[in-house]
């Protein structure tokens, strides 16, 4: 049944893959954090610590952690957290370049997103600069080369009923359900989870004895821009010996 769903998914533009095909180690944020704070540092931007003949308005960012987005055992996503900070001899240039970044991280579009969890400013003796430091999360999604919205599909629950034949022969009813993952901006999830319901509702496949009909759903977590949303469906299937 999952080739089914996949190849149905395909039909309304979703890219859909098997949740164990996912990896999110393909995922590499740093170009998208370059490309996002290199403009608002005339790009003098470093990471982990800064050259000994860097400029007066600099940037240096690290990454301070990484959290997996793990929904029923499978690796979907990742959330990596960096600290940046903006430096400046100045106090205005600093809050004009902090400014910048806010407005491009709030326009900021594409497979990543990016949030701005965390900010304060200081003033540094030596050597006598004003820092702006920000914790900006990315969500990268495990998929690499695709577009949104994005599927990840497997098999959530497998029940059987007992035997049905008085004989030492096998034969039960199986009672599947099928999580499809999908992967969307804020603004598009609802008109994706109609898109999957009129792509997915009766579908039939070779070893079902009944059509898929819908069980349910549940958002799983919201991460910036984008939400995880999983939905279920579920079908019966026979299996004997």
């Amino acid at each position: 049944m999952i080739d089914q769903v996949l190849s149905r998914l395909a039909t309304i533009g979703m890219s859909a893959r098997r949740s164990a095909e996912a990896d999110v180690r393909q995922s590499d944020t740093v170009p998208s954090l370059v490309s996002l704070v290199d403009p608002v540092v005339n790009g003098h931007l470093w990471p982990v610590h800064l050259p000994n003949d860097a400029p007066e308005i600099t940037g240096v960012y690290h990454l301070a952690g990484q959290d997996d987005i793990d929904i029923d055992g499978f690796r979907l996503g990742r959330v990596d957290t960096y600290v940046l900070s903006l430096r400046s001899p100045v106090f205005d240039p600093l809050r004009t370049m902090s400014d910048s970044l806010v407005a491009r991280v709030e326009v900021h579009e594409g497979m990543e997103s990016w949030e701005i969890t965390d900010a304060a400013t200081d003033y540094e003796f030596d050597p006598r600069q004003y820092r702006a430091h920000f914790e900006l999360q990315a969500t990268c999604i495990a998929a690499s080369g695709s577009e949104l919205p994005v599927a990840f599909v497997h098999i959530v629950k497998s029940e059987a009923e007992p035997n049905a034949l008085a004989t030492c022969r096998v034969r039960q009813t199986v009672h599947e359900e099928i999580a499809i993952v999908v992967v969307a901006d804020q603004t598009a999830i609802e008109r994706q989870r109609r898109a999957i319901t009129d792509a997915l509702l009766g579908l039939e496949s070779s070893d079902g004895v009944s059509p898929l009909e819908y069980a349910g759903g549940q958002r799983v977590m919201t991460s910036g821009r984008l939400v995880y949303w999983r939905e279920q469906y579920r079908y019966q299937r026979l299996i004997f010996s």
